[in-house]
């Protein structure tokens, strides 16, 4: 039986040993989704003066959150999905699907629940962003923890029930947009910890052995060091690390690092590629060198650490290519393998150490040098 053609096809396979590589050519872009009888559709908010005036204070003030950002940025674009109110429960998820179908048309770094989402409309949610990013779609949700973690590296999940700012209280899942700005915001060489959040006043209690069990379990938290309250570590809900992954992948920088790559590895060459260049030998070449310089761009911003970038065809998946077509490779030189035709088909690898931020710190301090010097 001949083997379908379907559509192109794009494989993108991160391994420990080579992690996949490229960047996405934007950042920072949020996605909102709320619940309004008036300006229901998709809005593109480049600022706060965009948001849609006829809207409930409530839901105006949880768009305005996810614009505040940090100390280390704010997103630049809050993609907003404004979706029927239901009293009826099953009403009220075909409202939701109907607004990730608006999303599914834009690009994503981060998504928010909504901030009075059910616990079948988290299910939904989180169903949703896994299947996104099966399709490599690099959206990232934030929601509130719920009875056990996603265990997830694209599910970032905040355990903080309820959090005061000023003399106001506020929900985890209220403040899930606030979270989705933050994240979006930061910089591709920082990471979110110690992020500070001015407004809050309090957060939840815990003891220094909580706050380590419940990072080891996948959760953001907040912590208060006595003087504001900040994001103690950037972490998603990964906790099982997959046979061929890494327990890096458990960071949000590193996942937004691998998230960069993916982006530009699937715009480039969908966008720029598939089907617009005769598949020869020195076409391949220039789509390898036009990757390798954008890693080489990504080393520079502290996403990939220097001299770690790759990429070229590659030898072993295209000689098992050529030998399922039934080609004899026995005499054929490893030069005459990268240069032999693939029909409609380009096997490439490239790679490059993502680089984590400065978190934990030993600094020595010897009592003696400092009386000396005094």
């Amino acid at each position: 039986m001949a083997e379908s053609i379907g559509l192109p096809k794009l494989k993108i396979s991160f391994q420990v040993a080579a992690q996949t590589v490229a960047n996405r050519s934007k950042k920072g872009y949020v996605g909102l989704i709320v619940r309004d009888t008036n300006a229901q559709g998709l809005h593109k908010l480049s600022s706060t003066t965009l948001i849609p005036s006829n809207l409930g204070e409530e839901n105006k003030t949880y768009i305005q959150r996810a614009f505040t950002g940090s100390d280390r940025g704010t997103p630049s674009l809050v993609y907003l999905a404004v979706i029927a109110p239901n009293g009826l429960e099953e009403e009220g998820t075909q409202a939701l699907e109907g607004g990730l179908k608006l999303l599914e048309s834009v690009s994503l770094d981060y998504l928010a629940v909504p901030r009075d989402a059910s616990p079948e409309e988290l299910t939904l949610l989180t169903t949703w962003t896994k299947a996104q990013r099966e399709a490599y779609r690099t959206v990232k949700l934030v929601r509130p923890f719920g009875k056990a973690g996603s265990d997830h590296m694209g599910i970032i999940e905040l355990d903080e029930p309820t959090m005061t700012a000023g003399a106001a209280s506020v929900t985890g899942p209220e403040y899930c947009g606030r979270m989705a700005g933050i994240l979006a915001g930061i910089p591709m060489g920082m990471s979110c910890t110690n992020v500070p959040l001015p407004e809050l006043t309090a957060v939840t209690a815990r003891t220094v052995e909580e706050q380590e069990a419940a990072i080891d379990a996948g959760k953001l938290i907040l912590v208060r060091d006595g003087m504001k309250a900040k994001i103690a570590r950037g972490v998603n809900s990964l906790v099982t690390i997959p046979p061929d992954g890494s327990a890096d992948w458990r960071k949000i920088k590193v996942v937004e690092g691998l998230d960069l790559i993916t982006y530009f590895l699937r715009t480039t060459i969908e966008d720029s590629w598939v089907g617009q260049y005769p598949n020869t030998y020195d076409n391949k070449q220039l789509l390898v060198s036009f990757i390798l310089e954008y890693l080489q761009y990504l080393e520079g911003q502290g996403v990939l650490n220097p001299g770690s970038s790759y990429c070229e065809i590659d030898y072993d998946r295209q000689l098992n290519w050529l030998k399922s077509q039934g080609v004899e490779v026995a005499d054929l030189t490893r030069q005459q393998v990268l240069e032999y035709q693939t029909g409609t088909w380009v096997f490439l690898r490239c790679g490059g150490r993502i680089v984590d931020a400065m978190e934990d710190f030993e600094v020595l301090v010897n009592p003696m040098s400092l009386a000396m010097a005094a």
